[in-house]
């Protein structure tokens, strides 16, 4: 049995399943829609487990085995991305960068 590979139109990568290849068009396309539902947070992610990932960082693990943690009073579902600004294939984001609040306020 042959298996198609879909291809990035911009780079040329191929990729076993389309999904695969929607999630790599966010990296040409500079779009980050999977949101931290953290209200106070403004993070937003390429990529859905990188999202679930930043959930640590709030101490919300969203999968089941952490013993540890207590029920979540959040929904991390992840499963409606939300589009955010797209930038022009072939043409790169502006580049963030992340200042701690300590630091922001120097002149």
């Amino acid at each position: 049995k042959k298996s198609k590979m879909h291809q990035c139109s911009v780079c040329y990568k191929l990729f076993p399943r389309p999904s695969g290849l929607a999630t790599h068009m966010n990296s040409h396309s500079g779009a980050k829609p999977f949101k931290c539902p953290i209200p106070t947070c403004t993070k937003s992610f390429a990529v859905r487990s990188n999202a679930k990932r930043h959930l640590r960082t709030h101490g919300i693990f969203p999968s089941a085995d952490h013993a540890s943690t207590s029920p979540s009073q959040f929904t991390v579902g992840f499963d409606t991305p939300l589009v955010s600004e797209v930038h022009e294939a072939g043409k790169l984001p502006s580049k963030l960068r992340w200042v701690p609040p300590s630091l922001a306020t120097r002149s």
